[in-house]
């Protein structure tokens, strides 16, 4: 729902960090008893490691079909038990990507809590409804990161960049190991791929003082369709925020263009400064992270042109 703005600076920093950590627990695996299909597949994953931590959607979906087509032994099958797992895939997934993601999560130096405070991303990418960050069973503050291809398929992704998604713990769990064809990733997010709008269901909906107003007079929807929307059920949960609407209605009626031009004459007031009193949100689409609902506030108000 809400594109992640890339960040050069720490994917620099992250495939410096990452791929020093990963070369290690590979070149050590490396010196034990491994068949040569093993050899090649480890010597294949060292040799472009680099390439595979910085690669974006696209070139993930390659390197899913390379193993797929040279190493298919390395990518997990969920109804398989895990005893009867090939060995390939646990030292892809145990030894070497699984044991340094949970490393990296404990990392004060360059860890996840770093990771997704760099990104800087405050609320869940994929619904907006929620904050990224929560508070663990021992009190202490840290991130939600979904990965967009599962570790537990791909253990090969497990640290790329792209592939490292700061998320709400709802949105975490509703997708889990999902895998869609044409899910969306939020790095390729554009512009009217979310878009909210409201459709009036009876002639009530014209009525707009409060104690009156019927929420069952209209519907909140998507302009447009498709597999997040399905995936992370957000038709339903917005079905929820109707007051919302609601509230920009009666912001529409009292607040006519004749006051909003009135505080910019008389007071000075910049659009953006009317914006954040009167709506308490933001405007551009890169500060739309740092507040729950903040998209479809902005779509709506936008729709009644209330500013």
């Amino acid at each position: 729902m809400l594109k992640i703005i890339f960040n050069k600076e720490l994917l620099d920093l992250h495939i410096e960090e990452i791929s020093k950590s990963i070369t290690k627990l590979i070149s050590k695996k490396l010196k034990s008893k491994l068949c040569l299909y093993e050899k090649e597949c480890l010597v294949y994953v060292k040799d472009n490691l680099k390439s595979i931590l910085q690669a974006d959607n696209n070139q993930m979906k390659k390197y899913i079909e390379h193993f797929k087509n040279h190493f298919p032994k390395a990518i997990g099958d969920f109804n398989t038990e895990e005893k009867k797992r090939k060995r390939l895939y646990k030292i892809l997934r145990k030894d070497i990507f699984e044991k340094e993601y949970n490393n990296w999560s404990s990392r004060t130096k360059y860890g996840a809590y770093t990771f997704v405070k760099k990104i800087d991303l405050k609320t869940c990418p994929y619904c907006n409804r929620n904050y990224t960050f929560i508070v663990d069973k021992t009190g202490n503050l840290r991130p939600e990161l979904d990965h967009f291809y599962p570790k537990s398929r791909y253990p090969f992704l497990a640290m790329s960049f792209y592939n490292l998604i700061p998320s709400c713990p709802i949105c975490n769990h509703t997708k889990s190991s999902k895998i869609k064809e044409n899910l969306i990733n939020p790095y390729d997010i554009k512009d009217d791929d979310f878009k909210f709008t409201y459709k009036p269901t009876d002639i009530s909906f014209s009525q707009i003082e409060s104690k009156k107003y019927n929420m069952d007079s209209f519907e909140i929807e998507f302009k447009k369709k498709n597999e997040n929307i399905d995936i992370f059920k957000l038709d339903e949960l917005y079905k929820q925020h109707k007051d919302i609407v609601v509230d920009l209605l009666m912001k529409k009626a009292y607040y006519p263009k004749s006051y909003i031009e009135e505080l910019e004459k008389s007071f000075g007031f910049t659009k953006d400064e009317i914006y954040r009193y009167l709506l308490n949100n933001y405007k551009k689409e890169e500060d739309l992270h740092k507040r729950p609902l903040s998209k479809l506030i902005k779509d709506i108000s936008e729709e009644l042109d209330l500013i």
